[in-house]
């Protein structure tokens, strides 16, 4: 008897426990996820622009319409930039491919060009943001 009225408190003790950490893992991941969209945003041409005037705060909408041209353009110089870094990596990964094609035995091979298909799976997502 003193068994089964233990069982309920400790079932319920676990049920909590588990509950909790279900919704701690939830939460930890919509705050991850919104910190990488933040700094996505960051590195977007609008992005860029609309979260440095947040920090500004231009006194005017004059001060603001001459901050935002000069934003604007540095945005634009950051997305060439970001463009231009994942073609040379690219471009590094398929030199990296040819010289070590000749030394791998097939298997290898194979999976090395899985990994460079997910690798360019990844790259395209990340260049779509």
């Amino acid at each position: 008897m003193a068994q089964r009225s233990m069982m309920k408190p400790l079932t319920l003790l676990l049920l909590t426990l588990f509950v909790g950490m279900v919704l701690g893992a939830a939460i930890t991941g919509k705050v991850v996820q919104s910190r990488l969209a933040k700094f996505n945003n960051l590195l977007s041409e609008a992005g860029f622009a609309q979260i440095l005037m947040d920090v500004i705060e231009p006194e005017s909408e004059a001060q603001r319409a001459e901050l935002l041209p000069v934003l604007e353009e540095t945005g634009r110089h950051i997305q060439e930039v970001r463009a231009n870094a994942r073609r040379g990596i690219l471009i590094h990964y398929q030199e990296l491919e040819a010289e070590l094609l000749p030394i791998l035995s097939e298997e290898q091979a194979n999976r090395l060009q899985s990994w460079r298909d997910k690798l360019r799976v990844r790259i395209d997502e990340h260049s779509k943001r």
